[in-house]
């Protein structure tokens, strides 16, 4: 009986060979990348993924190195589109929420945290002027707000550093409780102070957003006194 059911089980088959296209395959990458991280995709699992022979991977990539390029530039370019710089109704508002969104982003797929900021190679021009519009899109709103260029760039940079290493912190973060099965320690120092506020139920861990909005903040408010600052000397 048992030979008659294997007997008559369909035998599952790959897809022929030419049935699928580099986008197909870095489409799939994506998708395997966003379950196991970059570090472990390997061409034999997205091969599997995409029930296919390795041949069929390898005639589009030869190495990884090349999928990865591939995926960087796919990276970069759906970034920059689901993240334009908005005007809101002021300054403060148009980088409060354009680094929100940018945060937002990175948390949701960390994919591209990986490609885009720990990776950084293979950008494609597309890429590139996407972010200089952006920038000069923000520049010009600053300008108009009454900051000079070098300011504004400081602010500028000042933002996108913080929101860059938020994102790759959270991500490292998470690689860290996965590989561990468990939450990071609550706490790194064991002092009278950390322990008062671990009997209060207080700790270090899961406080990730009021630290992003208490530094975001203070830029944006040192960001204001530059304008006073400016406004006083004459600049």
């Amino acid at each position: 009986m048992a030979e008659a059911r294997t007997a008559s089980a369909p035998k599952k088959t790959r897809r022929p060979r030419g049935s699928i296209s580099a986008d197909d395959i870095v489409a799939a990458a994506f998708e395997v990348a966003e379950k196991v991280t970059l570090a472990k995709l390997s061409m034999p699992m997205l091969a599997r993924h995409l029930d296919v022979g390795v041949t069929s991977i390898y005639w589009y990539f030869r190495r990884k190195e090349e999928l990865l390029d591939a995926m960087t530039q796919r990276a970069s370019d759906e970034y920059h589109f689901v993240t334009p710089f908005v005007e809101g109704a002021d300054w403060k508002s148009s980088l409060r929420n354009h680094f929100h969104k940018m945060r937002e982003t990175f948390r949701a797929h960390p994919v591209l945290v990986e490609l885009i900021l720990l990776r950084a190679r293979a950008v494609s021009p597309a890429a590139l002027a996407a972010t200089g519009e952006k920038f000069e899109a923000m520049v010009q709103t600053m300008a108009e707000a009454g900051f000079d260029q070098d300011d504004a760039l400081t602010v500028y940079m000042s933002l996108s550093e913080h929101s860059s290493g938020a994102a790759i912190g959270q991500y490292l973060r998470t690689v860290q409780r996965d590989a561990e099965g468990v939450d990071a320690p609550t706490d790194i120092v064991s002092t009278p102070v950390a322990q008062r506020l671990a009997e209060a139920g207080r700790s270090t861990h899961g406080i990730e957003d009021a630290v992003f909005e208490y530094t975001l903040e203070a830029i944006l408010d040192r960001a204001e006194s530059l304008i006073r600052t400016g406004a006083k000397s004459g600049r």
